[in-house]
């Protein structure tokens, strides 16, 4: 069937329900309309009845009987979709025990849904206490929302969709091209989100990737319909700035499907499908060379990318953890998300699969935590939600010490406006590292730093022109850095001479 070739199974589903009310016998059909439903968000539950009943009317026993091998494996996928784990695992391994050597594609295939199942299995006996909110309709649609973005103190939120924006219908499931949309926090609450503008989003795919903790710098994606490249842009006056394309080495004739940056934005994790990684889509690294250019971009190696995908960096704010989506390692199913970090020996940690029910039988990507790893923006497609893939916020309880909070504030000049020339350090005496350095956003005068909790801090300003002002502070270990409802904030200062 046409469109079931081209991926439009709504529509073939329609037609196949009038073939099966003239054919109700035909195994063929049955076969076709599983195959449908399991590829439509929400229903492929309704597909196993159609294919146990192709199942049963095709046999394995007969030689290159394709239609069986179809019925069994589609029954293990809807099966595993539907969290019959166990029943899922003895349909692959009937199908597997049917299978000849030379049936590699195949046997390759199944082999990788035994190996989900049992870690489904596995995973599922020790499930993660956490609780997950729906973000609610001023996010989510009907259609699909992911790639969520946070800033650090959680004011500004940006995800993809493939809602109505400014691309063209794709005339698949009358779906759009995706484009870039934006909510502020205002009052308790996200405000409906809105299109992002026409300097961000094109008339073909345009998707968010990694947001600056500050909230002013951007990584997306965009698709010229040859490859996919990773573009910059910075927020300016007026909005987002026109995005300029990443230079090589990052970009290739190949696909760059995510990025995020790390160390003050000096650093770049990214995916690739380039040649010469361990298969599909891997992980790589690059860091910016102190005369601005790129240096030598490194494969993170086998403990983080397999044979199979590795999609959706995020670097957090602590610059060695790393979050990321694998179709490989101990997957449940798709892709899961994982944990690993850079540590003292200069090597990745083996992947760490961040568990059940966070990760589920279908593909779950774009984990964006917050700084005290407490709460995690998510996108996936979980039943109960508004349409396709959405959005949620998962909190997790407390059990041990924060060990980062995010510190925000706002310097003007005396006339109002924003001290944009000011450099503003912060030091501790209990920390080794040498001093940082920030500038305030000269459009707004809004600073925002990432500094370890339990500590006193010395802050400086120094403007041109003006006598430098120093401020003490001090973040303690167990407050409540739940940012949406307690944000660090200190007061406003202005920039003067002095009388």
């Amino acid at each position: 069937m046409a469109e079931i070739n081209v991926e439009n199974y709504v529509n073939a589903s329609n037609k196949l329900n009038s073939l099966i009310r003239k054919y109700p016998e035909d195994p063929f059909l049955h076969l076709q309309q599983g195959i449908c439903l399991l590829n439509i968000p929400h229903r492929s539950g309704e597909s196993i009845a159609y294919f146990e009943y192709a199942k049963q009317h095709f046999s394995l026993d007969r030689k290159n009987n394709i239609d069986a091998i179809e019925a069994y494996f589609y029954l293990g996928q809807a099966l595993h979709l539907n969290y019959r784990f166990e029943e899922a695992l003895a349909i692959f391994k009937e199908l597997k025990s049917k299978l000849s050597t030379k049936q590699k594609d195949v046997l390759e295939k199944v082999l990788t849904e035994i190996k989900y199942n049992e870690n489904a299995i596995s995973l599922k006996a020790k499930p993660v206490d956490f609780r997950i909110t729906n973000l609610g309709q001023a996010i989510n649609s009907d259609y699909d929302e992911h790639s969520p973005l946070i800033s650090a103190d959680e004011s500004l939120l940006l995800f993809t969709s493939n809602r109505q924006g400014t691309g063209k219908d794709e005339s698949k499931d009358d779906l759009f091209y995706e484009d870039i949309f934006e909510s502020k926090w205002r009052e308790g609450k996200w405000l409906p989100s809105m299109n992002s503008g026409s300097k961000i989003n094109t008339l073909g795919n345009d998707a968010t990737c990694s947001l600056s903790p500050d909230g002013q710098e951007l990584i997306i994606y965009r698709n010229d319909g040859i490859s996919g490249d990773l573009y910059y842009s910075k927020l300016g006056k007026k909005g987002w700035d026109s995005p300029e394309k990443l230079p090589k080495p990052i970009n290739t004739t190949y696909q760059e499907n995510h990025g995020s940056f790390a160390n003050k934005n000096k650093t770049l994790v990214f995916s690739s499908d380039r040649p010469g990684g361990f298969g599909g889509t891997d992980l790589y690294i690059v860091h910016q060379l102190p005369n601005g250019e790129w240096g030598k971009i490194m494969n993170l190696g086998p403990a983080v990318n397999t044979p199979l995908d590795e999609e959706s960096p995020f670097m957090h704010a602590d610059n060695k953890t790393l979050y990321f989506a694998s179709r490989g390692h101990s997957s449940m199913g798709g892709f899961d998300i994982f944990k690993t970090e850079f540590n003292d020996s200069n090597k990745w940690t083996p992947a760490q699969n961040i568990g059940y029910p966070i990760n589920t039988p279908g593909d779950d990507l774009f984990y964006i935590p917050t700084i005290d790893d407490q709460r995690v923006y998510f996108a996936s497609e979980r039943s109960g939600g508004y349409g396709r893939s959405d959005i949620y916020l998962i909190e997790f309880p407390v059990s041990d010490d924060r060990t980062l909070a995010v510190v925000a504030g706002y310097l003007f000049l005396a006339d109002g406006t924003p001290s944009a020339l000011s450099k503003i350090t912060i030091e501790s005496s209990a920390l080794q590292s040498d001093v940082s350095i920030y500038r305030p956003n000269p459009d707004t005068g809004k600073y925002l730093f990432i500094l370890p909790t339990g500590l006193k801090y010395t802050m400086t300003i120094e403007t041109v022109g003006y006598p430098s002002i120093k401020q003490e502070f001090e973040i303690k270990s167990r407050d409540d850095y739940n940012t949406l409802h307690n944000p660090i904030y200190l007061n406003p200062l202005i920039i003067q001479q002095t009388p």
